[in-house]
């Protein structure tokens, strides 16, 4: 750029054109220098736009399926959770009806069992005196 600059200042001063003509003409390479500069760099912005926008594309691509998978999986694993929450109801109405056959066990064998022993230890008391006696 320099170089094409001091080629148009030599045919300015060739031509005998003033000092502002030349400060122009170094002003009009500058600015355009400055310009391919600025043209260079968005020529890489968009070839970088370009690139994130395949990834993107490509992550998205790899991802609807993913969740498409995961869509399902969740729907299993709701329909299990479903089945086990109906074996633990289950499970509470045996352990309910287990308690209630424990307590009718417990008041139909326990009273007569301790009018058994009572009557027994009873007897043995009876027996013991008895022979005390004789």
């Amino acid at each position: 750029m320099a170089v094409v600059a001091a080629i148009f200042v030599g045919i300015g001063l060739a031509y005998d054109a003033s000092y502002t003509g030349v400060a122009a003409i170094i002003a009009a390479v500058g600015f355009g220098a400055a310009m391919v500069g600025v043209l260079a760099l968005l020529a890489n912005l968009v070839t970088t736009v370009q690139q994130l926008t395949t990834t993107v594309k490509q992550i998205t691509d790899e991802t609807v399926p993913l969740l498409g998978s995961v869509n399902e999986t969740v729907a299993g694993v709701n329909t299990e959770l479903a089945r086990i929450d109906t074996i633990v109801a289950s499970v509470q109405q045996i352990s309910y009806r287990a308690e209630g056959v424990a307590g009718v066990l417990q008041a139909a064998v326990s009273n007569p069992l301790i009018k058994a022993i009572a009557f027994v230890t009873g007897t043995r008391a009876a027996a013991k005196a008895a022979r005390k006696v004789t």
